[in-house]
């Protein structure tokens, strides 16, 4: 009963946290439409965005989800000495493999930018490459956030961890609102990287109240670094994987009308917002506890949290699915319909909003099932199931968007994250033996 408590109070602090990150989003969103609209200058940004979000999501998803296991083991091997030592390490480590990863990009800047925006001007191409060179230094950062999100979440410091989100989008909101008539999207692309600093000093504070020791340590060559390292390598792939889709997306959408590869990104902000908002939190609070039950063998408890964590998910994305479908076109006005954001802007936005909330249960659920094969360890299967997804996507995406464009990329992405989730059920019911897949169907109807 404590441990259910605990962990409801732990999801709505972040749920809370994360609400208000989100809206902030919303607004920084709403603020981009509104200043600069959706044109070829936005798309570069957009396409640059999507550049720099490879790395950095890369190194920073690699990194967060192989961390929270493998100290839950070295919590558990040599406490709290080791634990610091650890966590020290993999700051630093994270800093040397951030500055590597960005410097290439800022030297291969032509090559993301021809992979991510070849259909564009040459004048919008050459504006997508500089907006790439100039966003790419917050990669080096980017690693260092995830070791610390990790950290906070092992020690149960949830809402510290969730509310980063804040920082980094009042950044972009002050900037927005009194620095973007003068500097511009060159402005708001050096924002990405100011904004990242800030998440990792807004954690300062809560690490005060750890017992965490930083130490200057870097020793590449220790086991745990080299286990968290080899657990890496398929979620930096398969992370790779997830984000050619995105690549995909805005190569073919960067040959269709101005201005779409920008609304594509609004409506997508929409569909993760319920996402963003509650199955992060939920999946964030239970997968440290997932780590630390699969580590000591506590098989049954580990099934128990993710059956849970499953039917609280489906009660809440499955209407959530239905309210964007019916209301698209309002929710769609109501966020962005003003200033540079006109009527034929807000239908297309709306048009793909609805075709990608038909993903928005499986993107959930998937999201939580991944993360129950991390704590077990198994970074292989999340892997093969990545390369699936993508190909899958790929095949979708380039016999729907001839005939629907861009409603034809958001439903291929929906359609193949549904049959993601079904192959990564099956193959997890099998390796844990029992998944109540029956009390999670009774769930799915009732939602």
């Amino acid at each position: 009963m404590k441990k259910t408590e605990k962990f409801a109070w732990s999801a709505i602090a972040v749920v809370i946290f994360t609400g208000i990150g989100k809206v902030m989003g919303y607004v920084r969103a709403s603020l981009i439409a509104y200043y600069f609209g959706a044109d070829n200058l936005t798309d570069a940004y957009t396409a640059a965005n999507s550049a720099t979000s490879i790395l950095s999501q890369i190194l920073t998803l690699a990194i967060a989800t192989t961390f929270i296991p493998v100290l839950a083991k070295v919590s558990e091997k040599e406490g709290l000495k080791g634990k610091n030592s650890h966590t020290s390490n993999m700051i630093n480590i994270s800093l040397l493999i951030g500055g590597a990863f960005a410097a290439i990009g800022i030297v291969f800047a032509p090559v993301l930018g021809k992979i991510v925006a070849g259909g564009f001007s040459a004048e919008t191409f050459e504006m997508t490459v500089v907006l790439i060179r100039i966003s790419m230094v917050s990669v080096i950062f980017s690693g260092v956030v995830g070791v610390l999100t990790g950290y906070l979440q092992s020690e149960g410091k949830f809402a510290a961890a969730g509310s980063i989100v804040i920082p980094v989008n009042l950044v972009y909101i002050l900037y927005l609102v009194f620095m973007s008539k003068s500097f511009g999207l060159k402005g708001l692309a050096v924002s990405t990287t100011v904004g990242i600093i800030a998440q990792i000093l807004f954690m300062v504070p809560a690490f005060r109240n750890t017992k965490f020791k930083y130490n200057r340590s870097l020793d590449i060559t220790n086991k745990y670094v080299i286990q968290t390292l080899i657990l890496s390598v398929p979620v930096l792939i398969s992370t790779g994987l997830d984000n050619i889709n995105t690549l995909v997306d805005t190569r073919l959408a960067s040959g269709l009308a101005e201005g779409t590869i920008t609304l594509m990104n609004n409506a997508n902000k929409l569909n993760l917002l319920i996402y963003g908002v509650f199955t992060m939190a939920i999946v964030q609070v239970v997968y440290p506890g997932l780590s630390e039950a699969f580590s000591a063998g506590d098989y049954d408890g580990g099934r128990k949290g993710t059956i849970f964590s499953a039917k609280i998910i489906s009660l809440i994305t499955i209407p959530a699915t239905v309210g964007l479908i019916v209301l698209a076109k309002p929710v769609v006005e109501i966020a962005f319909m003003r200033g540079a954001f006109n009527e034929s802007d807000a239908f297309i936005t709306a048009q793909t909003l609805k075709c990608y909330s038909v993903g928005l249960w499986a993107l959930s659920i998937n999201y939580l099932l991944n993360r129950v094969y991390y704590s077990l360890q198994d970074t292989k299967t999340p892997l093969f199931i990545a390369a699936i997804t993508t190909v899958v996507n790929v095949v979708l995406k380039l016999v729907l968007v001839g005939k629907f464009q861009h409603a034809g990329l958001a439903l291929a992405f929906a359609l193949a994250t549904n049959i993601a989730v079904l192959v990564s059920f099956s193959l997890l019911r099998k390796k844990l033996k029992y998944l109540g897949g029956r009390d999670f169907l009774i769930t799915a109807i009732k939602s």
